[in-house]
């Protein structure tokens, strides 16, 4: 495709090549007109700041009906923000301050809360509740409620007002006394091994997890199971049964 070379403004000796099916430019004064067809003029562009219309002058405002002219000097150099923002080095959020100043920060976790791809490197950030960590005060299976005590976590009795009290959360390990027991207090539970049907999720003897609500002592909702392998954490105000 044969093209045109133009000398670029200003920049003596260096041109651009336009390809041959590229549009004539215009000439404010000569051959560049406005929506009437009138010749738009320099003196109508410096007196209504780029957005005048037509032959009268008046203003048209807007992207439709006004004009819009390159400053060659932002096109040829790079902004000096855009420098300070590919400066930056290595994975994370770039944040800009109100001195215009750029940094590069990354979610970080806090109490409670864990943070998954924390840089946003390889997707979006992903925050959620990290799981509460107690010692054990007698051993502790999976995937039980438990209830804390002054000396750690047990399976909770739903028949001990003191242990409906203490109620925590659903154990996600298992250890004996005295270690360091991982326990969700909220989001949700996936496990193979459970085949629930859709409803509602109870405490029941010794902290198991039961679709069968209880004829005594508390009812403790946990949470709704969606799906045959998940659980929804809710955990409901306890209910004492007559």
């Amino acid at each position: 495709m044969a093209g045109t070379k133009i000398k670029l403004k200003d920049q003596l000796g260096r041109v651009v090549r336009v390809g041959g099916d590229g549009t004539n430019g215009a000439t404010v004064g000569k051959n560049l007109r406005w929506p009437d067809g009138s010749l738009v003029q320099e003196s109508q562009i410096r007196n209504s700041g780029g957005q005048a219309g037509g032959s009268s002058g008046s203003s048209t405002g807007g992207s439709t009906g006004g004009i819009a002219s390159t400053v060659w000097r932002l096109v040829r150099e790079v902004p000096a923000n855009l420098q300070k923002l590919a400066a930056l080095v290595g994975a994370g959020l770039a944040v800009r301050g109100s001195d215009g100043t750029w940094h590069q920060r990354s979610i970080a976790a806090g109490e409670g809360i864990q943070v998954e791809n924390a840089d946003g490197a390889a997707g979006d950030p992903v925050v959620s509740l990290a799981p509460l960590v107690r010692p054990a005060a007698a051993t502790v299976s999976a995937l039980r409620l438990v209830s804390e005590g002054a000396d750690g976590v047990r399976h909770l009795d739903p028949t001990d007002a003191a242990s409906v009290a203490g109620m925590l959360g659903v154990s996600i390990t298992a250890g004996d006394a005295g270690a360091a027991i991982s326990i969700k207090a909220g989001g949700s539970i996936d496990d193979a091994g459970w085949s629930w049907s859709p409803g509602f999720v109870f405490a029941g003897p010794n902290g198991a997890l039961t679709q069968v609500p209880p004829a005594t002592g508390w009812e403790i909702v946990v949470g709704y199971a969606p799906s045959p392998t998940r659980l929804n954490l809710t955990f409901d105000e306890p209910v004492k049964l007559a």
